[in-house]
Protein backbone atom coordinates (compact mmCIF):
# COMPACT_ATOMS: atom_id res chain seq x y z
CA UNK A 1 0.00 0.00 0.00
CA UNK A 2 2.88 2.38 0.93
CA UNK A 3 4.52 1.31 -2.55
CA UNK A 4 1.37 2.44 -4.42
CA UNK A 5 0.57 5.85 -2.22
CA UNK A 6 4.56 6.54 -3.07
CA UNK A 7 4.03 5.53 -7.02
CA UNK A 8 0.87 7.95 -6.87
CA UNK A 9 2.37 11.01 -5.41
CA UNK A 10 5.41 10.66 -7.88
CA UNK A 11 3.46 10.33 -10.80
CA UNK A 12 0.73 13.67 -9.70
CA UNK A 13 3.71 15.22 -8.37
CA UNK A 14 5.81 14.25 -12.19
CA UNK A 15 1.94 15.48 -13.71
CA UNK A 16 1.78 18.63 -12.52
CA UNK A 17 5.85 19.77 -12.76
CA UNK A 18 5.27 18.70 -16.65
CA UNK A 19 2.12 21.04 -17.27
CA UNK A 20 4.10 23.95 -15.19
CA UNK A 21 6.40 23.67 -18.16
CA UNK A 22 4.01 24.05 -20.70
CA UNK A 23 2.93 27.20 -19.23
CA UNK A 24 6.09 28.35 -18.17
CA UNK A 25 7.53 28.21 -21.94
CA UNK A 26 4.05 28.74 -23.69
CA UNK A 27 5.30 32.57 -26.10
CA UNK A 28 2.81 35.22 -24.85
CA UNK A 29 2.42 38.55 -27.65
CA UNK A 30 4.80 41.74 -26.05
CA UNK A 31 2.49 44.83 -24.44
CA UNK A 32 3.12 47.64 -27.49
CA UNK A 33 5.69 49.95 -26.01
CA UNK A 34 4.32 53.80 -26.26
CA UNK A 35 5.64 55.60 -29.15
CA UNK A 36 8.15 58.54 -27.78
CA UNK A 37 8.30 61.49 -30.42
CA UNK A 38 11.99 61.88 -31.39
CA UNK A 39 14.23 63.09 -34.55
CA UNK A 40 13.27 60.94 -37.34
CA UNK A 41 17.03 59.01 -38.99
CA UNK A 42 17.78 60.34 -42.59
CA UNK A 43 19.99 57.55 -43.07
CA UNK A 44 21.32 54.17 -42.04
CA UNK A 45 23.11 51.78 -42.97
CA UNK A 46 22.60 47.83 -41.76
CA UNK A 47 25.23 45.81 -42.21
CA UNK A 48 23.86 42.95 -39.95
CA UNK A 49 20.60 41.75 -39.01
CA UNK A 50 19.13 44.42 -37.24
CA UNK A 51 16.26 47.28 -37.06
CA UNK A 52 15.91 51.23 -37.21
CA UNK A 53 13.36 52.78 -35.14
CA UNK A 54 11.24 55.49 -36.63
CA UNK A 55 9.83 57.49 -33.76
CA UNK A 56 7.45 58.70 -35.69
CA UNK A 57 4.04 59.25 -33.30
CA UNK A 58 1.33 60.26 -35.87
CA UNK A 59 -0.52 59.67 -38.95
CA UNK A 60 1.59 60.01 -42.02
CA UNK A 61 2.30 58.41 -45.10
CA UNK A 62 6.39 57.50 -45.15
CA UNK A 63 8.30 56.91 -48.43
CA UNK A 64 11.40 55.16 -47.89
CA UNK A 65 13.78 54.83 -50.63
CA UNK A 66 16.11 51.56 -50.01
CA UNK A 67 19.02 50.20 -51.59
CA UNK A 68 20.01 46.48 -51.51
CA UNK A 69 23.32 44.76 -52.05
CA UNK A 70 22.37 41.28 -53.04
CA UNK A 71 24.59 38.23 -51.81
CA UNK A 72 23.81 34.22 -52.53
CA UNK A 73 21.46 35.37 -55.28
CA UNK A 74 19.16 36.61 -53.24
CA UNK A 75 18.93 40.34 -52.39
CA UNK A 76 18.13 42.06 -48.38
CA UNK A 77 14.46 41.21 -47.32
CA UNK A 78 13.39 44.38 -45.68
CA UNK A 79 9.83 45.08 -43.18
CA UNK A 80 8.60 48.63 -42.25
CA UNK A 81 6.56 47.53 -39.04
CA UNK A 82 4.26 49.54 -36.77
CA UNK A 83 3.40 48.16 -33.08
CA UNK A 84 2.76 44.04 -33.97
CA UNK A 85 1.61 45.38 -37.76
CA UNK A 86 3.65 44.85 -40.81
CA UNK A 87 3.17 47.08 -43.20
CA UNK A 88 5.52 46.34 -46.20
CA UNK A 89 7.79 43.40 -46.61
CA UNK A 90 9.63 42.83 -49.74
CA UNK A 91 13.07 41.95 -51.14
CA UNK A 92 15.61 45.23 -52.34
CA UNK A 93 17.40 44.73 -55.04
CA UNK A 94 18.92 47.72 -56.47
CA UNK A 95 17.08 50.81 -55.34
CA UNK A 96 13.67 50.71 -54.71
CA UNK A 97 11.36 53.42 -53.09
CA UNK A 98 8.70 51.72 -50.65
CA UNK A 99 5.29 54.29 -49.44
CA UNK A 100 3.11 53.29 -46.63
CA UNK A 101 0.47 54.80 -44.46
CA UNK A 102 0.97 54.84 -40.87
CA UNK A 103 -1.68 54.96 -37.81
CA UNK A 104 0.40 56.79 -35.02
CA UNK A 105 -0.34 53.82 -33.16
CA UNK A 106 2.85 52.04 -32.11
CA UNK A 107 6.71 52.19 -32.52
CA UNK A 108 7.42 52.23 -36.21
CA UNK A 109 10.96 50.32 -37.41
CA UNK A 110 12.65 49.16 -40.54
CA UNK A 111 14.16 45.84 -40.53
CA UNK A 112 17.10 43.70 -42.16
CA UNK A 113 16.81 39.59 -41.10
CA UNK A 114 18.73 38.11 -43.46
CA UNK A 115 22.11 39.49 -43.55
CA UNK A 116 24.45 36.86 -45.60
CA UNK A 117 28.51 37.43 -45.84
CA UNK A 118 29.98 34.90 -48.42
CA UNK A 119 33.02 36.93 -49.40
CA UNK A 120 33.13 38.87 -52.32
CA UNK A 121 29.79 39.26 -51.55
CA UNK A 122 27.95 40.80 -48.65
CA UNK A 123 24.08 41.89 -48.25
CA UNK A 124 23.33 44.62 -46.63
CA UNK A 125 20.37 47.22 -46.27
CA UNK A 126 20.66 51.29 -46.66
CA UNK A 127 17.77 53.30 -45.63
CA UNK A 128 18.99 56.44 -48.00
CA UNK A 129 16.00 58.81 -47.26
CA UNK A 130 13.29 58.23 -45.20
CA UNK A 131 10.42 61.67 -46.86
CA UNK A 132 7.05 62.34 -44.51
CA UNK A 133 4.02 63.20 -46.20
CA UNK A 134 0.58 64.13 -44.65
CA UNK A 135 -2.49 61.46 -44.19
Amino acid sequence: MRAFLGALALALGLGVALYSLRGAFTLLPLEEAPCRPAPLPERAELYTNGAVEIPLCRRAWLVFRLQGTPAGGHGPWAMVVEGRRVLWQGEVLGVREVKVKTSGRGVLALAFPNDLYQPPEDRNLFLLRLKVEPP
